[in-house]
């Protein structure tokens, strides 16, 4: 029995160790760079799209396909919300193959439709750029492969110096218009009615002054 048991071990040690020397080598990870990302719009919204790196960096003696893509966050950080549209956010290329000991990038695409900047000002946003390397980022544990997904949060704050155009701010726009032209014209009736005043003084007493020469004559 006590043989058995021997024999059984030296079995596993052996099986064990030809397993630990099949399994890839992993010296560190794939790493995006940055992590985090803050977009803002002080200025209002930008004419052209807005675009941005992140950069994924291959440690590994062997070349890797890495790809990537925008979701929707599951763990959304405190006063952020998902972003309308997901599509507003596209990341260019959706594959890159990584050479060993390198780094290439993806394009973060932020393109919001005109006819969608208004009713969104003074919002935030949060949205996470998903990366997915194959190669030899994966390890063997068990059996089964599992491939390492990492992410990279991307906050967009939409300008908040313009404020939404209601009916009602509308209304009183008008009004507003409407009261600075009669103040306006009511000035300019004003400085005319004096300048005639002033006028009509002038001419009573250039009458009276020449009416008293010649009553001195």
């Amino acid at each position: 029995m006590k043989r058995t048991a021997l024999v059984l071990l030296l079995f596993l040690f052996i099986v064990g160790n030809f397993l630990l020397l099949a399994s890839p080598v992993v010296n560190g990870g794939v790493k995006l760079s940055p992590a985090k990302l803050i977009i803002t719009m002080p200025e209002g919204y930008p004419e052209e799209e807005i675009q941005y790196k992140i950069k994924v960096t291959n440690p590994y003696s062997q070349d890797i396909e890495a790809s990537s893509k925008a979701i929707n966050p599951w763990d959304i950080t405190e006063n952020y919300a998902r972003i309308p549209d997901l599509s507003w956010v596209k990341i260019l290329p959706e594959k890159l193959t990584i050479p060993a000991d390198s780094f290439k990038e993806f394009e973060v695409v932020i393109d919001i439709p005109e006819s969608e900047k208004m009713p969104h000002y003074n919002e935030s946003w949060e949205v996470w750029v998903l990366v997915i390397p194959k190669g030899p980022a994966g390890r063997v544990k068990g059996g089964v492969v599992i491939q390492t997904q990492l992410a990279a949060r991307l906050f967009i704050h939409t300008p908040g110096t313009m404020k939404k155009q209601t009916p009602q701010n509308n209304l009183y726009l008008i009004v507003g218009i409407i009261i600075g032209f009669i103040l306006i014209v009511a000035a300019v009736f004003y400085a005319r009615k004096r300048r005639n005043i002033e006028a009509d003084r002038a001419a009573i007493y250039y009458v009276k002054k020449k009416n008293k020469k010649l009553n001195k004559r």
